[in-house]
Formats: C-alpha cells, structure tokens, sequence
C-alpha cells in the first residue's frame, strides 16, 4: 500500500516548498539503530569559504538593490533580500530559500514530473546588514521547511533527495547549516523518506519522524545527537491496512515529549491521541483527543470530511504550560485548545487557516494572515495560559500579515504585502517587518 502524496503537494507547492530534482543511484541500506551517514560537505556547492566565496558574497549583496525591503518597527530601512519561497528568523538574522525551475513553465514550480527545480539557501545577517549565500544540495527535491529547527547556531531542516513523484524509495537527509561559517553538512536519517516529517529539540537532540512507504506502514522517531553526528530510533508504531498507528506530529518543551497519533480502527474509525512521554522515551500518559479535533474542524462538515481533516498530516504542533495544545495542518483546521475541558480558545474559533503560530525556534506567537475575519493586523502573545492581543500597524493600512517567525534571542520578523484581487495595478511591495 502506497502512501497517496497529491494531496500535500496542492498544499506545500503553493507555498514555494516542493520541487523536482534528477535520480542519482542510492547507498547501501543502514541498519535503523545507526541510520545517520555524513555526506562530504565538498559534494555541497560553497559548503567552505574561500576568496571567490568572498567575492561570491559580495556578487550576493549587490542583486539585493531590489527585492523585498527589510525594515524596523517603525519603518526604517535596514536592507534586502532576494525574493523567497520560505523564510525563518533564526538568532543570526534571516534565513531563507530561492528555487529556479528548469522546465518549461517556470512559474509550475514541482508540479510535473521530471521537471527540476533548483533549491538555494541564504542567509540575510542582522549584524552585518549582508546577505551570504550557502549554496545548493544536490539532487534535492523536497524541503519540509515548516520543521525548521534551531539549536546552538545551527539551523536544522529536513530535505527528500531523488524524485518524490516517481514511487520510488528517496532518501531522507537532514541538513545543517552552520550561521557562522555559512557552510552546509547532510546526514541521512533514512532511505526511504516520506516528504511529510515532524522535528522538535529535545534535551539537546533533535526528534525526527519519518513515515516510510512500504506496504505495512512504519512511523519511526529517531533521535539524531548534533555532537556525534549519529542518530537512532526511539519509537516505532506501524500501521497495516487500516489498523493501528500512525504518528502526525512530535513536540518537546524539554520536559516531555508530546507525539499526536492517530489510532486507525477501520478506514473510517478514527482516533487522535495526545501521548506524552519522559525525555527517557517512558510513557507517561493517553490523551483522546478526538472531540476537540471535531469541533476545531467544524460543524458544517460532512462526517466523512470531519474524519478526513483528522487524517490530514500536521505542520504545526506544540503544547503549552504542559497543558495546552496548538494544532495546524495542512488543510483547514487550526486551534488552540485545552484537551482536559475541550475548550477551544475563542480568539480562534471560526478563523480556520487565517489563525497561524509563528514558526522559528523562538518563543511563539500568533497571528491572523490576510487580515484574518475581522480584517486586522492582530499579533497574539501567550501569556499565563491566555492569548494577550495587540494591533500591529505597518506604515500603509493596506497591508496585511503574510508571514511570522521568531528567534530565540526574543526578536520577530513579520512579513506584510498587498495587492488588490478587484485591482492588480493596485498594489505594495513586500516588506519585512524585524525589531
């Protein structure tokens, strides 16, 4: 049984994450316990500083005359950078992606099979004011930016090498990016990666899921440790037809660790549970969650289409004060909750997929995108288990949130533009918002 992947590539191409690149032969199979391999950080283009790095960095600074405006809270230029297709906050400044699609619709970025898209990562340095760039990854096809994680300067992402579309196994890779040397080293976490994935800090390492395709379907959590390089599993639930388990997200506060599973008892006998475990992988305690997910879904729904959101892969999972829940996917459903009364935060019911979590490692907040239903620019704080709601005023009232992420030295970018659907000539360029 083949995991069906149409159904986020209509949700994550549209937000410039997935892409097509060539087949290349795969290494030998690792055993799961030792799964991580170092890959040469020669094979990855400008993975080490070098004079023509230098002038490479300076050629990088001067195209940023144009692009998107970077500015501070109260609208003062600070710099550019390069159009993206995804953008993180990270303690050094800010981190993003660029794709150039080689086929011939370069605007149906990984939309066709054997088309390649070509992925490059920057880095906009707050100190400097300059843009450095870490180069290319070989054959990469997929990256799952919404897992981005940040621990002791260095900037972690999850990629899929080879090409998603071709129902073949593609190996996972985790990559890491040095924001001080700018450089960039891979480690294969599997050989048969799934493009939907979760990752979470956890007591200094970092928890990855993956969802392998074959036909008893494997969720596996490793732990992957940053000093040796070397990761193994820790949990693994499987799923065979429609019974049994299957894993949507995992979260760590550094106290537990918090995975969403979902139980399958039939195709249309569903369950989602909130377990939470000890840093020691000991299981602490069950949560169903299955009502709440009901109501954050809607009560319009046809039941069919309510146990279909259930199912839907997650983007964003956290638990907070140990207590309460923020949930996300990749369809419409997205709340903030307590699970023990089943109460759905009010700030947040009706708005569906216009209420976001910032993403970055830094300590979240919320905001509406578009202007959410009230049509504000309204940024909410976590504050004593109650969201602390304030305006955010750019310097047009046209502007809208597009984008929002924090770092864990306390800053925030938000990202804002404009552009009429009744008038297209009525229009403001992007801005980035960073204080």
């Amino acid at each position: 049984m083949k995991r069906c992947i149409a159904v986020f590539l209509a949700a994550l191409i549209c937000a410039g994450l997935a892409g097509c690149g060539s087949k290349t032969d795969k290494e030998a199979p690792t055993s799961p316990a030792e799964s991580s391999i170092p890959e040469s950080s020669a094979e990855i283009q400008e993975s080490s500083k070098t004079t023509s790095d230098e002038q490479s960095e300076n050629k990088e600074n001067d195209k940023f005359t144009s692009g998107i405006g970077i500015v501070d809270r109260d609208g003062k230029h600070i710099g550019n950078i390069q159009e993206h297709c995804g953008i993180t906050l990270t303690d050094s400044g800010i981190f993003y992606i660029t794709a150039q699609n080689d086929g011939a619709d370069p605007d149906a970025v990984g939309m066709m099979e054997g088309e390649k898209t070509t992925y490059s990562y920057h880095l906009y340095d707050t100190q400097t004011n300059k843009n450095y760039p870490f180069g290319t990854v070989p054959e990469q096809d997929y990256e799952a930016g919404y897992v981005r994680t940040e621990l002791n300067g260095k900037l972690y992402t999850i990629i899929i090498t080879g090409d998603i579309l071709d129902r073949e196994p593609d190996s996972m890779m985790l990559l890491e990016f040095d924001l001080k040397k700018h450089t960039i080293d891979q480690y294969k976490i599997s050989d048969n990666g799934f493009p939907y994935t979760a990752m979470t800090e956890a007591d200094g390492k970092l928890l990855i899921l993956n969802h392998d395709q074959t036909d008893v379907l494997h969720d596996r959590l490793y732990l992957f440790d940053p000093d040796s390089k070397e990761s193994k599993e820790v949990l693994h639930f499987e799923l065979s037809g429609n019974t049994g388990d299957t894993l949507r997200s995992v979260y760590s506060d550094d106290k537990n660790i918090y995975l969403l599973r979902l139980r399958f008892e039939g195709e249309s006998n569903v369950k989602m549970f909130l377990d939470t475990y000890d840093l020691s992988f000991k299981k602490l305690s069950e949560k169903d969650i299955t009502s709440v997910i009901k109501a954050a879904a809607g009560v319009d729904l046809a039941p069919d289409d309510t146990i279909n959101e259930m199912k839907q892969m997650v983007g964003k999972f956290m638990v907070l004060d140990e207590k309460y829940v923020y949930y996300e996917n990749f369809s419409a459903t997205r709340f903030l909750c307590n699970p023990e009364d089943g109460k759905l935060f009010d700030e947040t019911l009706g708005f569906g997929d216009l209420f976001i979590a910032s993403t970055g490692s830094g300590k979240p907040f919320f905001c509406y995108i578009y202007g959410g239903s009230k049509n504000e620019n309204a940024v909410f704080d976590w504050k004593n288990g109650s969201l602390e709601k304030t305006l955010f005023k750019a310097d047009d009232d046209r502007y809208y949130i597009t984008a929002a992420s924090s770092s864990p030295n306390g800053k925030r970018l938000i990202q804002v533009s404009y552009t009429n659907p009744g008038n297209s000539s009525d229009t403001l360029p992007t801005k980035i918002y960073y204080f």
